[in-house]
């Protein structure tokens, strides 16, 4: 070892050793006071009770939870982090200020909170739980996020906020009660895996973000599930979404993204297309929702295939000007009411699976058709479309349907 590189360790044990251990009532009064003592590498515990913020951490320190409740009084953020390498962990963090527009929030990390790690924390009663701005490198794992449900949705924050961010770690948080659960704006190369998100707005929000992962996130019992907007390559795998008021999975002016192995069930709308292109929608399964796929005007050239689309009060609304093919160049998809057969054996449908379409033009061109639903002669009417050019709508024509998927 070279002179050198023993004084480069030498200097790194020596700052290690140099770290201390700061134990609130025992070093220091008040949480405010060590702070202001800690300098980077300090660790300070925080034990049984109430220890009064807010406060601004300018060091690389470590806030650790023995126990302890830390309340921002209403005022602001809580906690605000300015620096690199901070720790925060097992604590509740609790009563920001209330201003939504000013962004108080349990935890907000300013540009400077590089590779800070939050973990492991109960954030309640505040505007939005944990801010993250302008920050790379940050893990955001295992905290539980409660927003306040006694508000307005629109009055409330979200409860883990990602803007302008990039490489960060969103994994096996609980968010509940909040405006959107997890809200994603302007970052890339990040990860959101394994969250649980109920009872919002969207459970999880992207806007302007590319190059991200959202895998294996359960989004039960929200307005939306996940709501996917003006982002590109995205990799959107193993998620569930039940119970979702009105859609599962949205895509709205998306390109480019891998939609695959998901799960959407018992919602309004199992999956809503709109002006959405070049994707890979694969092997999702799309069960007893009241519609299962939305497809709107704007929606073309997407790969959508392997597919299970079953049990849906209404399986397809279309609405564009000729019809879009699927499985053209490879398999199409799994259909509850496909009524073809397969005398070859290949396990793909002998005839092409049109999908009735009629009803879903008349309802959107005349809303107050509905009363007519289930009547005799909307039925009637239905079927003549499959046998009169001129009743006929665009609509999804399904060339390869696969056979031989039981039901989910």
């Amino acid at each position: 070892m070279t002179f050198l590189r023993v004084l480069l360790v030498l200097g790194v044990l020596a700052s290690a050793s140099d770290a201390a251990t700061l134990r609130l009532g025992r070093d220091a009064p008040t949480l405010a006071a060590a702070v202001a003592r800690a300098v980077d590498g300090d660790v300070i515990e925080i034990p049984a009770g109430l220890w009064r913020g807010p406060i601004r951490l300018e060091h690389s320190i470590t806030l650790r939870g023995m126990g302890g409740h830390v309340d921002g009084g209403g005022d602001g953020s809580t906690i605000v982090v300015a620096a690199p390498n901070v720790r925060i962990e097992g604590l509740r963090i609790e009563n920001s200020g209330s201003d939504v527009g000013r962004s108080d929030a349990c935890i907000y990390l300013e540009p400077g909170a590089t590779d800070a790690v939050v973990a492991d924390n109960e954030l309640f009663d505040c505007a939005f739980g944990i801010w993250v701005h302008q920050t790379r490198g940050a893990e955001i794992t295992a905290n539980h996020v409660v927003g306040r449900e006694d508000e307005r949705p629109t009055d409330r924050g979200n409860g883990i906020h990602l803007f302008d961010a990039s490489g960060l770690t969103i994994r096996d948080n609980h968010v509940e009660g909040a405006r959107d659960g997890i809200y994603v704006s302007a970052t890339e190369h990040s990860r959101i895996e394994r969250n649980r998100l109920e009872r919002q707005r969207f459970g999880i929000h992207y806007m302007y973000s590319h190059d991200n992962v959202l895998r294996d996130n359960i989004s039960n019992d929200n307005t939306i599930g996940f709501a996917l907007m003006e982002s590109d390559r995205l990799i959107v795998e193993g998620n569930e979404a039940s119970r979702n008021v009105r859609n599962g999975l949205l895509f709205r002016d998306v390109q480019f993204c891998k939609i695959r192995g998901n799960r959407l069930e018992q919602n309004g709308t199992g999956m809503f297309f709109y002006s959405s292109t070049e994707n890979s929608i694969e092997d999702n399964i799309v069960s007893h929702n009241e519609l299962g796929l939305k497809i709107w005007a704007g929606t073309r050239r997407n790969v959508v295939a392997g597919n299970r689309i079953f049990g849906n009060r209404q399986q397809v609304f279309y609405v564009g000007a000729e019809d879009q093919l699927w499985g053209t160049d490879g398999p199409g998809n799994h259909w509850s009411d496909y009524l073809g057969w397969d005398q070859d054996g290949d396990g793909i449908g002998d005839r092409p699976h049109r999908i009735d379409s009629f009803v879903a033009q008349l309802l959107h061109q005349h809303p107050a058709a509905v009363l007519l639903l289930k009547s005799p002669a909307l039925e009637m009417l239905s079927h003549l479309a499959d046998r009169l050019s001129f009743l006929r709508t665009a609509t999804i024509v399904d060339h390869s349907p696969l056979l031989g998927g039981s039901a989910p």
